[in-house]
């Protein structure tokens, strides 16, 4: 299926496993979902409010999230020690720049395919089960809304048909993302 996009045998491997993670991610959130209610029954007293259990819950999936974006993000500074000529580096320090990024390139699909699933779960259970209509939602929204082109495009960069979209969208998801998490 995807031999024709991803043409690293290695990496296709590891975006099919991330698919799998995903799917297991998806499933896992939408039971929680779905029984809300009966997980009550095994929380203490003090604890009883399903929304608070439900929140608690999207917020641990919002935190593994933000640090699977941040690794798969790590990418661009490492980009930019490698280009920029202000920093003059040494050649050890340059060959061990390019293969960490040798390894962030080929782990960066397979965790933002993981990133994708603990953003969705997130956004789903805070937009529709604890909505408020404050800055923190709103850019919450604005960020996954960034969120789905990025992943439209970045699959696109396979093909080099993304217009560099991919590379802008990034930052301004990230940017996004954390207005969203330090507002």
């Amino acid at each position: 299926m995807l031999t024709d996009w991803i043409k690293n045998s290695k990496e296709r491997k590891l975006v099919y496993l991330a698919t799998v993670i995903a799917l297991v991610i998806f499933g896992l959130g939408f039971w929680t979902i779905a029984h809300r209610h009966s997980l009550e029954s095994t929380v203490p007293n003090h604890f009883k409010d399903p929304r608070n259990l439900l929140t608690s819950y999207a917020r641990n999936k919002a935190s593994l999230g933000r640090l699977c974006v941040f690794a798969a993000f790590a990418m661009f500074p490492l980009y930019f020690l490698l280009r920029t000529k202000k920093i003059n580096l040494t050649k050890e320090l340059k060959k061990f720049i390019s293969l960490l990024l040798k390894w962030v390139k080929l782990f960066h699909v397979p965790i933002s395919v993981i990133a994708f699933a603990l953003i969705t779960v997130h956004s789903i259970i805070m937009v529709f089960y604890d909505w408020h209509t404050d800055a923190v939602d709103l850019t919450g929204v604005l960020s996954y809304l960034l969120l789905l082109p990025l992943g439209v495009f970045g699959f696109l960069r396979y093909k080099r048909k993304d217009k560099n979209w991919h590379y802008y969208l990034s930052f301004a998801f990230v940017f996004s993302m954390l207005l969203h998490t330090f507002v």
